[in-house]
């Protein structure tokens, strides 16, 4: 058996893998590929891993074929047949003798599953060196699917292809190929592929295939991604007597060997060299499939090399009159001289062009250039116009006249705020010739420090800005700066105040404390807090007519924040709320309501009797006292000593009744009083007594 040339293995190598070569290297499985012809089916399959390729070679394949539909419908039950009645593994090495004359991709299998060695030499560099550090096994097994990929005639001498001759029209099948290995040797899961010759379909024509000339070179590139499922490999054509022969651009096919399944290449690459750059070339390229089979040739594209002009002119300064006129001074290499048809020079205002052409005809020696035309703010390139193939252009240079005189500051600034929180500011635009743009800024307070609401310079006289509305403070302040070319900035415009539209409500005020007396209801609160607050209101509803609408007892437009509600009829009971409104009209949520109860008699709360026992000996007075109420909160009690007033003493809770005084002196007059408030702080008349000690 020849021997590959270590030539012939790194280009494969480094040209191409196969597609059913294994994409998860710790699982063994068998991939299939199919492909329907006008009358057969042609299957082509192999191994995910080299140890499943070498027990796969070792004791073959079975391929069954299941008939799933008929006549367009279903069957009941798939019809089964096992198409090979022996193991499907490789031909013995001397069958192989005639076809690998004639086939070098026939041999590169028979290399593979034969060959004594295995290896890649020729030298201790590169890709030979790295290649040669692979595992054998690893290189038989890739090498020999990528053989076949190309050969599908190969592909059946090594058992890993079958074409179904027997297969209908009007038939659909499932073809399953399963490995003769011992499970004990390696777990193989099976591999499937469903189709039918009603699936034929002529291989597509590559398109979107387009050339970059170089000099003697060529970059070719076609649309990858959306043929890579019908070709494996690709062969690149071309023809230098206008098209009427084509001969292959490499003796190899070539494939994508770099694409990812997270990032795929959209596109194929391939380069090529030429004889010189006098001759017009045509380019084509034609897919090859999985099963060996040439696509249609694309459209050929046609080009020539050219020579490129490697020297570039490079600016080294330029110098502005106090009259406005620029001298520019370039370098370029003077052998550069001979291939440029001369220079030109480029002007545009900003450094991404559009560049406009001003002075051409420069002659090929001249380094240097005077020239008035100036805008407020130039860029300028230098062009050097090759005799053949791209010209070179210099990199830009800013070029501006002396200008430190800003715009004078915008007038006219006005504005409005709509319910949603939307700014429109406009102004009058400036007259200036050299203005370029506007800034706009804006203040939450009348002196806090205005920010930028533009990163750039804005152009037009109407902007649009968006404010919170509710946030807390009411206004807000904007102004206008303009600049020029020279980026001259002028002083704000007169500060604009606008109102934002008032959406929020005021906070609403709270009750602080109640109590019935003196046949009043007297009320006590706390006002809004909010600034804009206008007026407070106080309703009062009887609880008796539920369907009484809220009386409004008074409006206070000051700080008030008590009431005495006269207006009230004893064993009524009164609910009252109050509500905020601020200066835009917008009222507060209410109050929690609060309900008074106004007894009808306040005798009725009275206290009955009043004791006062005196222990001289231990030195104290204990005071008790009896009463029949109900609905009792606390006792007030009072206390006067040697004829002075009564005084509050205590406030004890409904429960106690009897309360020790120690706080004594010999030979002292003492008067107490007790009193009873109930739960709606209606107060009963004092009961007292007297008694000496």
């Amino acid at each position: 058996m020849r021997r590959l040339s270590t030539t012939l293995l790194i280009l494969i190598c480094f040209t191409a893998v196969s597609p059913l070569r294994a994409q998860h290297k710790d699982s063994s499985r068998i991939a299939v590929t199919a492909s329907a012809r006008q009358h057969s089916i042609l299957l082509r399959w192999g191994m995910t891993t080299s140890r499943g390729w070498k027990l796969g070679n070792q004791y073959g394949f079975q391929l069954t074929r299941y008939t799933v539909t008929r006549d367009g419908k279903l069957l009941p039950s798939p019809e089964t047949k096992v198409l090979n009645t022996q193991p499907l593994r490789p031909k013995p090495l001397n069958e192989w003798e005639n076809i690998a004359q004639r086939d070098q991709y026939a041999a590169i299998i028979a290399q593979a599953l034969y060959g004594k060695d295995f290896e890649v030499g020729g030298g201790g560099n590169g890709i030979a060196s790295i290649m040669a550090q692979s595992a054998e096994q690893e290189q038989r097994f890739s090498l020999s699917l990528y053989a076949a990929d190309n050969s599908f005639e190969a592909a059946v001498m090594a058992g890993w292809g079958w074409e179904d001759k027997e297969a209908r029209p009007n038939e659909k099948y499932l073809y399953r190929v399963t490995s003769l290995a011992p499970k004990e040797r390696l777990a193989t899961d099976t591999g499937g592929v469903f189709i039918g010759i009603q699936d034929y379909a002529p291989l597509p024509v590559p398109g979107d295939v387009g050339a970059v000339f170089g000099d003697k070179q060529v970059a070719l590139s076609w649309d990858y991604s959306v043929l890579k499922h019908y070709y494996t490999s690709w062969i690149v054509e071309r023809s230098k007597d206008g098209g009427k022969t084509f001969e292959p651009a490499r003796s190899l096919p070539v494939t994508n060997i770099n694409e990812k399944d997270n990032r795929p290449s959209p596109r194929m690459y391939f380069i090529d060299s030429l004889e010189d750059n006098n001759t017009v070339y045509q380019f084509r390229v034609r897919g090859i499939s999985a099963f060996g089979e040439k696509g249609p040739p694309s459209v050929a594209t046609i080009g020539k090399g050219r020579q490129i002009l490697i020297y570039v002119p490079n600016i080294r300064s330029h110098n502005v009159s106090e009259q406005g006129k620029m001298t520019l001074t370039w370098d370029f290499e003077k052998a550069g001289n001979t291939v440029i048809k001369g220079f030109a020079l480029n002007q545009a205002t900003t450094e991404n062009g559009p560049y406009k052409t001003v002075l051409t005809n420069i002659a090929p020696d001249q380094r240097s250039l005077q020239y008035d035309q100036l805008f407020p703010s130039n860029y300028f390139t230098i062009t050097a116009i090759a005799k053949e193939g791209e010209s070179t252009t210099s990199f830009p240079v800013l070029v501006q006249p002396v200008d430190s005189t800003p715009p004078a500051p915008p007038v006219g600034l006005a504005g409005t705020v709509d319910s949603n929180g939307v700014v429109t500011l406009t102004w009058k635009a400036n007259t200036e010739k050299d203005m370029q743009g506007y800034k706009v800024f804006r203040a939450g307070r009348l002196h806090e420090e205005l920010s930028p609401l533009v990163d750039s310079i804005y152009m037009k006289t109407v902007y649009k800005d968006t404010i919170p509305i509710k946030f807390l403070n009411r206004k807000v302040y904007y102004a206008v700066a303009a600049l020029d070319k020279r980026y001259n900035q002028s002083d704000y415009s007169a500060i604009l105040e606008l109102k934002k539209p008032d959406i929020i409500p005021p906070t609403s005020p709270v009750f602080a404390a109640y109590k019935v007396a003196d046949g009043q209801v007297q009320l006590s609160w706390v006002n809004s807090g909010d600034e804009d607050v206008a007026a407070h209101m106080l309703y009062r509803k009887t609880r008796a007519d539920s369907s009484q609408k809220w009386l409004l007892l008074q409006t206070f437009h000051d700080g008030t924040q008590y009431y005495a509600d006269q207006l009230i009829e004893g064993g009524q009971t009164y609910t009252y709320i109050m509500m905020a409104k601020d200066s835009s009209g917008l009222e507060s949520p209410p109050t929690q309501p609060i309900t008074v109860t106004v007894p009808s008699d306040p005798n009725a709360i009275g206290i009955k009797t009043v004791n006062a026992y005196v222990n001289r000996e231990q030195r104290y007075i204990e005071l008790s006292w009896k009463d029949s109420n109900t609905g009792i909160n606390e006792y007030q009690l009072y206390k006067g000593a040697g004829g002075q007033p009564l005084s509050l003493w205590k406030v004890v809770p409904a429960n106690v009744k009897t309360i020790v005084d120690e706080s004594l002196k010999i030979n002292t007059v003492y008067e107490y009083g007790v009193r009873a408030v109930n739960k709606n702080g209606l107060s009963g008349p004092i009961k007292k007594v007297k008694t000496s000690y």
